[in-house]
């Protein structure tokens, strides 16, 4: 599983969109690296597929366990096009990034990190130069 990212950034901050249909904030993992220029997302997309053994084969036998009779239910997938497993993807931060005010939301599946940019920086972007 490799979620689609999207990067911007407008004149005061960065942003990071990550596409993590179907998960939680539980299931996802923000680090940032010893050196703090580096942002790692990682996770697990967990498998809606039962892949345990006998999970196609007909139960004739009325004398199985319980567990064993509700495999009787277990769908039969024709077609699978979602991706499932672990992921990770790590991001170079602009020097400029407010390290200390990063802010992240998990929202209707779409991670959102915000990182501000350096006031120090922003000003300094502001200056113009004569020749």
């Amino acid at each position: 599983f490799s979620p689609k990212i999207n990067l911007s950034e407008d004149e005061n901050n960065y942003y990071i969109h990550a596409d993590l249909p179907g998960m939680n904030k539980d299931q996802v993992k923000m680090e940032l690296s010893d050196d703090n220029h580096v942002l790692t997302i990682s996770g697990e997309r967990e498998s809606i597929i039962d892949n345990s053994e006998n999970n196609n084969d007909d139960i004739k036998d009325d004398n199985k366990t319980e567990e064993n009779s509700n495999k009787r239910n277990t769908k039969k997938y024709s077609k699978i096009e979602c991706s499932y497993g672990k992921f990770s993807r790590s991001f170079t931060l602009p020097e400029n990034a407010d390290i200390n005010k990063i802010q992240a939301r998990l929202e209707n599946g779409v991670l959102e990190v915000h990182l501000p940019k350096l006031e120090s920086t922003k000003k300094e972007q502001r200056k113009t130069i004569q020749i």
